[in-house]
């Protein structure tokens, strides 16, 4: 007993989820490049990037972009975080949810702008979403996808 050392404990393992890690980033990176790729066609005055929307240039003046650009730049940093393991738990949770905040406010942004659209041009005044807009939905979608992905074994 006294002259016995206690055994030794193994430290708790962690896991990475290398694919998952890969997965967020790729999102993460989509979704800052649909910020300054095309976000809105005007008609056929032309296409606004979601970061010219900041300054009101040409269309709505709106921060929204710049929450989008957070959650992202968030996200990126989570999903590095899944390459380690490091608390893993809490790590997928708060990506999966910052997958599901990027896509949220991407959508309400385009609902915003088309509000204000409707508002404020005349019926026959068209304007579609562009390339950004869909990257950034899709890469939030791919950091939700990343925070279920599985940890290698």
């Amino acid at each position: 007993m006294w002259g016995q050392q206690a055994p030794e404990r193994e430290a708790p393992s962690r896991r990475g989820s290398v694919l998952g890690g890969l997965v967020g980033v790729i999102g993460s990176v989509l979704a800052i490049v649909g910020i300054f790729s095309g976000w809105v066609k005007l008609g056929s005055t032309g296409t606004v990037t979601a970061w010219s929307l900041t300054e009101g240039d040409g269309l709505i003046k709106t921060q929204t972009p710049l929450v989008i650009l957070a959650l992202a730049g968030f996200a990126l940093a989570f999903s590095l975080a899944l390459f380690t393991g490091l608390a893993r738990t809490p790590v997928r949770i708060i990506t999966a949810l910052l997958g599901i905040a990027i896509v949220g406010v991407t959508a309400a942004n385009w609902a915003q702008i088309a509000a204000f659209i409707t508002d404020t041009f005349p019926p026959s005044f068209e304007a579609t979403t562009a390339i950004g807009f869909y990257l950034t939905i899709a890469g939030g979608v791919l950091v939700l996808i990343a925070s279920l992905l599985p940890a290698k074994k």
